[in-house]
C-alpha cells in the first residue's frame, strides 16, 4: 500500500459523520468540529514519529494547497472526491478540514457565490 493511500480506509468509516458536519456547517453558517479516534490513524501510519496536524482547503471539489499538505490529508481529498454522494456535497463552494494535534477534525464551509447575469 502506497503511504498515499494509507489513511484512506479510516477516512472512508468517517464519511458519514463528515457528510453529516458539513450539512451542519452550512446550516449554522459556522464551522463545526468533533473529535477523531487517534489509534486508528497511529496504527494505519505504522510510523512513529509523524504530525496528523494539517489544513486543507477545497474549491469546488479541487484542493487549493496540494503542494503542502501531508498524507493524510491528501488521503481525506481522495476519500471525499472517489464517494459519489461527498463529491457531490462538496462539488460547490469553499471548504477548509483542518486537525489538530488533539484529533480534532474542524470543517468550515463558506457557500459559493453565485454571480447574476
Amino acid at each position: 500500500m502506497k503511504e498515499l493511500d494509507i489513511y484512506q480506509a479510516v477516512w472512508k468509516k468517517y464519511l458519514p459523520v463528515i457528510a453529516m458536519k458539513i450539512k451542519e456547517s452550512q446550516r449554522k453558517n459556522e464551522s463545526v468540529s468533533f473529535s477523531l479516534y487517534k489509534p486508528e490513524f497511529q496504527v494505519a501510519s505504522k510510523r512513529k514519529k509523524i504530525s496528523f496536524e494539517f489544513d486543507l482547503e477545497m474549491r469546488d471539489s479541487r484542493v487549493l494547497n496540494n503542494s503542502s499538505i501531508p498524507p493524510i490529508a491528501k488521503d481525506l481529498s481522495e476519500t471525499l472526491r472517489q464517494n459519489l454522494a461527498m463529491k457531490q456535497q462538496i462539488g460547490i463552494g469553499y471548504f477548509k478540514f483542518s486537525m489538530n494535534s488533539d484529533f480534532i477534525l474542524t470543517i468550515q464551509v463558506e457557500p459559493a457565490i453565485v454571480e447574476a447575469v
